[in-house]
């Protein structure tokens, strides 16, 4: 879920040139008036306001310190409190898609494609926010959202539903390893997949009570051996619909759909498709090591929720995880492990070796707050985001927590974690990120800081073909509702290794989506992507 980061901070990319209101008044600002201006152009307080949001995982141990100093900078200005309901990651999804439903009073809430998103801006739940972006009432906001990324992060209609989020635009998948383990056993830096194979197998033979890798029970494997061998063909794109893949042909010029083929699809159908998505199981060869490898993760690894929390608990010698995070963890696990220490394994080869165009991307973040359009707020809530993008000291605050207590600046785009930050570990990808208020650590080593600047060169990425492709699925939301009910659960499943026959498993729920409305939802997808096409995509 912690994708993309655009690193202007290092290099300036050309892309991306850079709760309901517990108030004694219903009235709302326009979106052309600066916030609490008076006649005499001074900034005056705005009426007192509590703004109600819902974020997910755990609430930061000093989260009410870093508000009360938030109060207490903008009781003159913002006038504002924050009042923000934290849920558990496997619960969030639901409790918004109720929330929504029910039309519960909250004025901003976390979402994104992967979350509700999809489905809850076709419904009209969350509010157009296009005027507060570029626009000089909101500084902040027009310093910190160039119109380059506001426009790659509109919906199908045009329009922009969303604060997105992003510092670069790939967060590196990696798996985190225990280096004082592999020296323990004897292992050079892990190089390749077999080396880590290697290293799993003598951890399972020197301690039965440790899990190899901890991962995430709604995530698995995630990209765990996905892209290794990475095949960039100019006429095939992928694209994803109630967590299902269609592999896609185009045209030789790239104007006409030629083929779509969905998983579960008969082989026939895949044998339509060029090499090496001829066959279901070279297109998806993940999926068999991912079966393969179930055997070096925890045996109720479905119901884990916190995959990091066991690592750094001693349970495991590896986690899942992104590379935006290792400064923090390697401090958080040698405070908690006396002896231990953290190192990473970059899991796609092309990334590993650093060449360029090695990452497909569609530009968009993957994070995003939205802000419901039953608020009765929404200039308010927008002056909040303004307030926290006008200066590097106000984003900060909230990410970082409070200077000189949980960490202290180095230079100019560098900071030192202090001891108090294992108190203050805010989820930065819900709230804050973004392009030109990066910070890095200076505990970074040489190698990690190469990553992070890889990261932020133009030339690493590229754009697959329908990689800007968004499906809307207005026309077919109960079809959309009722399959994905059913897939949710499979590719939990899938990913976490435990669908050993997963061809013979895809095909049976293949047939049982038919009863669903796949065979509506397949037209649906294809007429989209073809008028996509006609209006110049790619």
């Amino acid at each position: 879920m912690k994708t993309k980061r655009i690193g202007t901070a290092l290099l300036a990319v050309t892309v991306l040139g850079m709760a309901a209101a517990c108030s004694d008044s219903t009235s709302k600002d326009t979106a052309s008036s600066p916030a609490g201006a008076n006649e005499g152009g001074k900034q005056a307080a705005l009426a007192p306001l509590t703004l109600k949001g819902m974020l997910f995982g755990d609430q930061p141990k000093d989260m009410p310190a870093v508000l009360d100093e938030f109060e207490k900078q903008t009781k003159d200005s913002l006038n504002t409190k924050l009042n923000i309901q934290w849920n558990p990651l496997s619960d969030h999804k639901q409790k918004v898609k109720l929330m929504m439903a029910a039309g519960e009073d909250v004025d901003f809430v976390f979402d994104a494609d992967f979350a509700n998103l999809k489905e809850l801006v076709p419904q009209g739940a969350y509010a157009q926010l296009d005027k507060y972006f570029n626009n000089d009432a909101y500084p902040g906001l027009k310093k910190a959202f160039s119109p380059e990324f506001v426009a790659a992060n509109k919906r199908f209609d045009g329009h922009l539903y969303t604060i997105p989020f992003t510092q670069y635009f790939y967060d590196l998948p990696v798996v985190y390893i225990r280096k004082d383990l592999r020296e323990k056993y004897g292992f050079q830096p892990i190089a390749n997949y077999d080396d880590l194979e290697k290293f799993y197998q003598k951890v399972q033979e020197s301690n039965k009570e440790m899990t190899p890798i901890a991962v995430k029970g709604n995530g698995g494997f995630q990209e765990i051996w996905t892209g290794e061998n990475n095949v960039n063909m100019p006429t095939i794109g992928q694209v994803g619909v109630a967590g299902i893949p269609f592999i896609v042909q185009l045209s030789d010029d790239g104007k006409k759909v030629q083929n779509m083929v969905m998983l579960g699809d008969a082989a026939s159908e895949w044998a339509k498709l060029p090499a090496p998505f001829n066959t279901a199981k070279t297109a998806f060869p993940q999926y068999d090591k991912w079966a393969e490898w179930s055997k070096y993760l925890e045996k109720d690894v479905i119901s884990q929720k916190d995959q990091k929390a066991y690592f750094m608990s001693g349970k495991a010698a590896s986690y899942y995880g992104t590379i935006s995070s290792f400064a923090a963890d390697q401090k958080k696990l040698k405070d908690t492990i006396a002896g231990a220490d953290l190192e990473f394994f970059v899991l796609k080869k092309d990334i590993r070796d650093m060449k360029p165009h090695a990452i497909s991307t569609n530009y968009k973040a993957n994070n995003s707050i939205a802000i419901p359009a039953t608020s009765k707020n929404i200039d308010r809530t927008m002056k909040f985001f303004d307030w926290l993008f006008t200066s590097q000291a106000n984003h900060d605050l909230f990410e970082y927590g409070i200077p000189g207590k949980h960490w202290e600046a180095v230079g100019t785009n560098q900071i030192k974690l202090l001891d108090e930050s294992k108190n203050y570990t805010f989820p930065g990808y819900e709230f804050t990120w973004n392009p030109s208020m990066i910070r890095l650590s200076q505990d970074l080593t040489d190698q990690t800081r190469k990553y992070f600047e890889y990261s932020a060169k133009a030339d690493t990425y590229y754009s697959a073909p329908l990689a800007m492709f968004t499906f809307d699925s207005t026309n077919v939301k109960a079809e959309f509702a009722n399959m994905s009910s059913k897939t949710d659960p499979f590719i939990q499943m899938l990913k976490a290794g435990q669908i050993k026959d997963w061809e013979a498993q895809t095909a049976k729920l293949a047939g049982e989506l038919k009863a669903l409305g796949l065979d509506k939802i397949r037209a649906e997808l294809q007429t989209q992507i073809q008028a996509y096409l006609d209006k110049g995509g790619k």
